[in-house]
């Protein structure tokens, strides 16, 4: 991630709302199906963290809560997934009207990381190209990931 340039500056109060999963990415070693879920809400907390409630689909849309806890860097959050270990979401590049795109990855094994694209409204394409030259910085092996919206839980 060392080679992957983020924002340098984030409104956070920006990111309150709906978002759609557009496409994905993760190395081999990335096993958290956190990329199968579009974020129903995200809100911002009075102590400035995120809270994501995701949709996970099963065998039918579960909602999921988690806690990105800001860090002195303000693009960097950091998130404890319970069968995991720490990881740091960071918002790589957004508009905040229709896109943002964001990488996330295991804090003590820099090879576990996926990166993804996310959209305000399901046919939205903006990112895309941005989303390709994150994806051309990773210097491990990665699996992308399509999205088929029909199976996904909706807002």
């Amino acid at each position: 991630v060392e080679n992957i340039r983020s924002k340098n500056d984030l409104g956070v109060e920006k990111f309150v709302g709906s978002w759609y999963l557009r496409e994905a990415a993760k190395t081999m070693e990335f096993s958290i199906p956190l990329f199968d879920m579009d974020i129903k809400e995200v809100n911002l907390t009075p102590e400035g963290n995120l809270e994501l409630v995701l949709l996970e689909k099963t065998d039918r849309c579960v909602e999921k809560k988690l806690l990105l806890k800001k860090t002195k860097k303000p693009t960097e959050f950091e998130i404890y997934i319970s069968s995991e270990s720490s990881y740091t979401f960071c918002v790589m590049e957004t508009d905040y009207d229709s896109y943002f795109l964001f990488c996330l990855y295991n804090i003590s094994d820099r090879e576990k990381m996926a990166c993804a694209h996310y959209v305000r409204r399901i046919e939205e394409n903006k990112g895309m190209n941005e989303f390709k030259k994150i994806l051309r910085t990773l210097a491990m092996p990665y699996t992308v990931i399509e999205v088929r919206t029909r199976d996904m839980c909706h807002v």
